[in-house]
């Protein structure tokens, strides 16, 4: 088997919920791809308390979460970033899911210094629906998801993406 090494990408990591498929079974209409990140405290811990309470949220379903992916910091020099995608079906729209997105990064005590500072946990909405938006709220899909490593990689090692 040949070693294929991509610019900034170093391991993948497992975790309860961090590769899982959910037999999830939910009416909602609409299909979000949602991004995490992180590089303050123990991210992989984060990933998991998130994913434990997003699951007990009925206004979403889970389908499926990738493995953790660590690799070097984007833009800000800083420690190693773990970024990992779930899937997950909603009826909300794109804004809803982004108000409650920011909700739960700041009860995980997400700070916003600078662009692209070290965060404990970063939320974004990648992909909606084979939608696109772009205004001052929200740019969808998100600029960069197809080209970025942290979201590429995790995103390929789903099954049936």
């Amino acid at each position: 088997m040949e070693k294929i090494c991509i610019d900034g990408a170093k391991m993948l990591l497992r975790s309860r919920y961090f590769p899982c498929e959910f037999k999830t079974f939910a009416s909602h209409k609409y299909t979000a791809i949602i991004g995490l990140g992180g590089n303050v405290g123990n991210t992989a811990k984060i990933f998991d308390r998130f994913l434990n309470l997003i699951l007990k949220d009925r206004r979403f379903a889970i389908m499926q979460s990738s493995p953790m992916l660590v690799n070097k910091a984007f833009g800000y020099a800083s420690r190693d970033y773990i970024n990992a995608v779930i899937i997950l079906k909603t009826s909300l729209y794109a804004k809803e899911i982004l108000r409650i997105m920011h909700c739960f990064e700041a009860r995980f005590k997400r700070t916003r210094e600078f662009k692209n500072s070290p965060r404990t946990l970063d939320l974004d909405i990648l992909y909606f629906s084979a939608k696109s938006y772009n205004n001052d709220i929200l740019t969808l899909p998100h600029p960069g998801a197809s080209s970025r490593p942290s979201v590429f990689i995790p995103l390929g090692l789903m099954k049936g993406v």
